[in-house]
């Protein structure tokens, strides 16, 4: 993302970058939701990209409003004085644009959590989950990914570019370059990764029993497994945020250096 950019043309950098990882790390995703379910993950490639095409297809308008939003919030603050310091801004700027796009990621979520778990396909999943549950199902898991989703926005748009631009001033790389880049990436992602996922565990448990009121759900998970079982998944989530954070953040680069080059 870049403030310099509008509010589309980030949409569409954001789109751009998040279609590119999806393809590369949606097994991570279903890995990671196995272990979250104590399902045992079948070894092929149809199980491990299993939810794929609705992710792929909700990713890139989910990635697309967070960068979009966080241009248009941080064009707000500067332009009505509110935070003055470029950082803070830009973290607060990331934290709600990404807070606001769990209401698109919690849905989407819904169904790849229930395509694996039921190994049905996309339009038998949606006659089976209207049949069985009703519309009462669709915000399931919504609020914890709000959450999640403001921390990893965060992490994504913010502390990855602060994170190279620290490591550019200290001397420690000379110039931005995919060493920087990554070095920042594992830095933000190790950060966002242990703070969001929490937020990630109880979604996925939630989505996973959406016969059960949700707060029901939460107490039995922390009663029958204990807190521990909030970092689940914790390892295949982190490589992929990590990952993630790589992937858009080149991406980015690649975008405005030849889509956009003025800038």
């Amino acid at each position: 993302m870049s403030v310099e950019l509008s509010n589309f043309q980030n949409a569409l950098m954001g789109s751009f970058g998040s279609t590119i990882e999806v393809l590369l790390q949606h097994p991570l995703i279903t890995y990671k939701n196995a272990l979250q379910a104590n399902r045992k993950l079948q070894p092929c490639v149809r199980s491990i990209y299993k939810g794929i095409t609705i992710n792929a297809l909700t990713m890139g308008p989910l990635t697309a409003v967070q960068f979009a939003g966080y241009g248009y919030f941080y064009k707000q603050f500067q332009k009505q004085n509110i935070i003055n310091n470029h950082e803070s801004r830009s973290i607060v700027s990331s934290t709600i644009s990404g807070m606001l796009s769990g209401f698109i990621a919690g849905p989407a979520e819904l169904v790849i959590v229930q395509q694996q778990k039921t190994d049905k396909r996309f339009m038998s999943l949606m006659k089976y989950m209207k049949k069985k549950y009703g519309p009462r199902i669709i915000p399931k898991g919504t609020f914890p990914c709000m959450g999640r989703e403001a921390i990893y926005t965060a992490g994504m748009c913010s502390l990855t570019p602060i994170f190279e631009e620290r490591l550019l001033t200290s001397s420690i790389y000379k110039k931005k370059s995919m060493k920087s880049s990554l070095t920042a990436s594992i830095g933000s992602g190790l950060v966002a990764g242990a703070i969001s996922h929490p937020f990630d565990t109880i979604k996925t448990h939630i989505q996973n029993h959406p016969d059960v009121n949700s707060f029901k759900a939460i107490r039995t998970l922390l009663h029958t497994e204990g807190w521990n079982s909030l970092l689940k998944g914790s390892f295949p989530r982190s490589l992929r945020i990590i990952g993630t954070f790589f992937i858009i953040n080149e991406c980015n680069r690649f975008y405005i250096k030849n889509i956009f080059p003025q800038f």
